[in-house]
């Protein structure tokens, strides 16, 4: 009798602990950052002016930057250039 009442509370703290493991990592999950691509309208020596609509010239070679990947949110229509990595160029 003294074997059920020691084993059934450390069972249900280590099936608290294992709940709370699950639950931490769970939340873990949704907070990454997703990746975007964007497209330059303008830009100048700090940031970006973007938009969401595609950009039929954009390539992959060229001389200006017309696409850009971020995790970043634009701000004002504007990302900074430290913050995004250029994915696009176009002549």
């Amino acid at each position: 009798m003294t074997t059920k009442k020691i084993i059934f509370p450390v069972l249900a703290a280590m099936i608290a602990v294992g709940a709370a493991f699950a639950t931490s990592e769970k939340k873990e999950e949704k907070s990454k950052p997703v990746l975007t691509t964007y497209f330059v309208v303008s830009e100048d020596d700090t940031s970006y002016q973007v938009t969401s609509t595609p950009d039929p010239s954009c390539l992959t070679a060229g001389s200006q930057v017309c696409a850009i990947t971020t995790e970043a949110t634009p701000e004002n229509g504007r990302i900074d250039k430290d913050d995004a990595a250029a994915s696009g160029w176009k002549n």
